[in-house]
C-alpha cells in the first residue's frame, strides 16, 4: 500500500513540476500567441468540449472517432500479429516462409506506409487500418515468435504425455508462458496505433483529433493546436495508466502472490 501511494505521489509531483515549468516559461515570454500558459490551454479544452467546432461537432465527437479508429486497428493488429507469431513459432514451414519478410516490414518507415495506404485506399477508414496493421503487426509477430521459442518445452512435452487437448495446452501451458510477450507487444502496439491513426487523420481523414490539430495548425492558432495536443496526450495517459496498467497488474497478480508465499 505504501509503495502504491509513493508511486502515485511521484507521478503527481512530476506532472506538477512539468506544469510549473510550463507556466514559468509562458510567464517569462509574455506572449500568449507564442506560448500560452496551462490555464489558458485548460480553458480552451473546456470550451472545445462544450461548444461545436468548425465542423459543427464538439471535441467529444472527434475524440470518440479517434478512439474508435485506434481500438479497431489496434485489435486487428494484435489478433493478426499473435496468430502469425504463433504460426511461425510452432510451424517450421511458416517460420521459413515468413522470417525473411518480417524484417522487410519492420524497416519500412511509418510515414511512408501512411502515404502508401492513403494512395491505395484514398481518404477512408481502410487507409488508417492498413497503415497501422502494416507497421504494428510485424512487431507483434516477432515478439510472439520469440516468446514461443523461449517457452519451456518440458512443460509442453509433459502436457502432451498426459494427453492434454489443444484447448488445455493453449490455456494452461502456452498463454501463461507467453503472457509477458503478449503484454510487451500490447503496449507497443497500442502506442504505435494511436500515433499512426493521428498521423493518418492529419494527412487524410475527416474528423478526429489529428484532423482538428491540423485544421488549427493551418489557421496558425497556437492555443487550439496545443489544446488538441494536450487532449490527445491526456487521453492516452489515462488509458495507459488507468486501463492497461491495471489489466497488466491483474494478469500478473500470481507473481506477487508467489513471491509473498516464497518469502513466508
Amino acid at each position: 500500500m505504501a509503495s502504491a501511494l509513493r508511486n502515485i505521489a511521484l507521478r503527481t509531483s512530476s506532472i506538477a513540476v512539468l506544469l510549473l515549468l510550463w507556466w514559468a516559461a509562458s510567464a517569462a515570454m509574455h506572449d500568449p500567441e507564442v506560448l500560452p500558459g496551462p490555464w489558458v490551454i485548460a480553458r480552451t479544452i473546456v470550451a472545445d468540449l462544450r461548444t461545436p467546432g468548425p465542423e459543427g461537432e464538439s471535441a467529444l465527437f472527434d475524440i470518440g472517432i479517434t478512439l474508435l479508429r485506434i481500438f479497431i486497428s489496434f485489435a486487428a493488429s494484435m489478433v493478426a500479429g499473435i496468430g502469425i507469431g504463433l504460426a511461425m513459432g510452432l510451424n517450421r514451414l511458416c517460420e521459413r516462409s515468413l522470417l525473411a519478410l518480417i524484417p522487410l516490414m519492420l524497416t519500412t518507415p511509418t510515414i511512408l506506409m501512411v502515404f502508401v495506404a492513403i494512395m491505395w485506399f484514398g481518404y477512408s477508414q481502410a487507409g488508417a487500418l492498413v497503415a497501422v496493421m502494416a507497421v504494428v503487426t510485424p512487431y507483434v509477430s516477432v515478439n510472439m515468435y520469440e516468446g514461443t521459442k523461449a517457452m519451456d518445452k518440458s512443460l509442453i512435452e509433459m502436457a502432451v504425455t498426459f494427453k492434454a487437448n489443444r484447448y488445455l495446452l493453449l490455456r494452461n501451458v502456452y498463454i501463461p508462458q507467453l503472457m509477458p510477450y503478449i503484454f510487451s507487444a500490447f503496449r507497443y502496439a497500442f502506442g504505435q496505433s494511436w500515433k499512426i491513426v493521428a498521423l493518418a487523420e492529419t494527412f487524410g481523414l475527416k474528423f478526429g483529433i489529428g484532423y482538428m490539430f491540423f485544421f488549427w495548425f493551418q489557421q496558425f492558432d497556437i492555443k487550439q493546436t496545443l489544446a488538441w495536443i494536450m487532449m490527445f496526450v491526456v487521453l492516452m495517459l489515462l488509458l495507459e495508466h488507468g486501463v492497461f496498467a491495471r489489466l497488466e497488474s491483474r494478469a500478473f497478480a500470481w507473481r506477487t502472490s508467489s513471491l509473498a508465499r516464497g518469502r513466508a
